[in-house]
């Protein structure tokens, strides 16, 4: 049976800092949201795009790196991270029982 990978360190190509903080993100780390944290995806992507609605679902899993520093991601680093939590948001049960994310 396969198992979804539920935390990842995605390395990043293009490094980018949060000038405030003085914080240089090398890598991002991202855990399986929350039922909470999806909901606020779904709700920011209709509300706004699909854009802005995964960034804040980068910012809500990656352990609180806020959305407007995420906005200087490169955007392939950025697709990385999304390929990891689409996994979790089109994620079925097979018909076979096997827990695979839908392809």
């Amino acid at each position: 049976m396969a198992e979804i990978e539920r935390v990842k360190e995605i390395p990043l190509d293009v490094p980018f800092e949060d000038e405030k903080q003085k914080i240089r993100y090398e890598s991002l780390t991202l855990r399986a949201p929350t039922l909470s944290q999806a909901e606020q995806f779904y709700e920011k992507q209709a509300a706004k795009s699909s854009l802005a609605g995964m960034r804040l679902l980068i910012a809500l899993t990656s352990g609180g790196i806020p959305e407007s520093v995420l906005q200087k991601m490169d955007f392939i680093d950025y697709r990385k991270c999304e390929d990891f939590l689409m996994g979790f948001l089109t994620w079925r049960s097979s018909p076979s029982g096997k827990n695979e994310p839908q392809t």
